[in-house]
């Protein structure tokens, strides 16, 4: 027999599902908690039953989510999940790159900037599933919007995932992923779009970028723009790599893959 707070509690799952709520706040289910005239102080007490019966999932102190099994919402999408669990956060790196179709590779995480000053969970379940990559607020750029069922998230767009692959290819599969995910771009490339990317994160960026470029046979004037840029010593293609391979004084650029 369900007990007086799990009754009001389906109440206000009920009351949620109808003005679309996937996701919710303790604060929201306070806020709609007064709709149904339940209490506020009765909110908490409701919410636990319901979670340990799964009517719900916890995500993070203060955060929910409706379950398969309440029937009265679909479970959120993974990228619903990760953009509720750290705002503003936007999918990146590797889970971006395969949304945007840069690789055929399928990450067994989900990847997400952002930027200093939001604090991540640290939950090692929600770790396990979700990769959170801080970035300074002036790298927070290069976001678009998309609709991932029910739900608009922010999401990098292709010339930004590239660049985040120069920066972190662990994040990305390896180097190699992110070399292909420049070859699948291919003419659709929007050139400015990646100088202004690389310039935001410095030097051995647009190096490696430039590296990347010329061995695509880009455009002379593109890759002129990229050679102005001054550089003190060489720089590792892959960042995350070995100290080892040739150097290419064109690039000042290590090529340690």
């Amino acid at each position: 027999m369900k007990n007086k707070h799990t009754i009001l509690g389906i109440e206000l799952l009920r009351a949620l599902a109808h003005e679309g709520y996937r996701i919710f706040s303790l604060q929201d289910a306070k806020t709609y908690a007064k709709k149904i005239g339940m209490k506020e102080t009765y909110v908490v007490e409701a919410i636990h039953p319901l979670n340990k019966e799964k009517w719900i999932q916890r995500l993070k102190r203060g955060l929910y989510a409706f379950s398969f099994e309440s029937g009265f919402q679909s479970y959120p999408h993974d990228f619903e999940i990760a953009q509720a669990l750290v705002q503003p956060s936007a999918i990146s790196h590797w889970t971006a790159m395969h949304y945007h179709h840069l690789t055929q590779q399928t990450p067994n995480r989900v990847f997400s900037i952002f930027p200093k000053g939001t604090t991540p969970p640290r939950h090692q379940l929600l770790l396990n599933k979700f990769q959170f990559i801080q970035v300074k607020e002036s790298q927070f750029i290069g976001l678009k919007q998309i609709w991932m069922d029910e739900a608009k998230i922010y999401i990098t767009d292709c010339e930004r995932t590239l660049i985040d692959g120069l920066q972190h290819p662990n994040y990305c599969g390896d180097f190699y992923e992110v070399l292909d995910g420049f070859k699948f771009l291919g003419d659709k490339m929007d050139y400015p779009k990646l100088i202004f990317y690389a310039k935001s994160f410095g030097e051995a960026c647009i190096k490696r970028l430039g590296w990347v470029l010329d061995k695509l046979e880009s455009p002379n004037q593109v890759l002129d723009e990229l050679l102005e840029t001054p550089i003190k010593g060489f720089r590792l293609l892959n960042p995350t790599g070995e100290q080892r391979g040739l150097w290419n004084k064109k690039w000042m650029i290590r090529e340690n893959i």
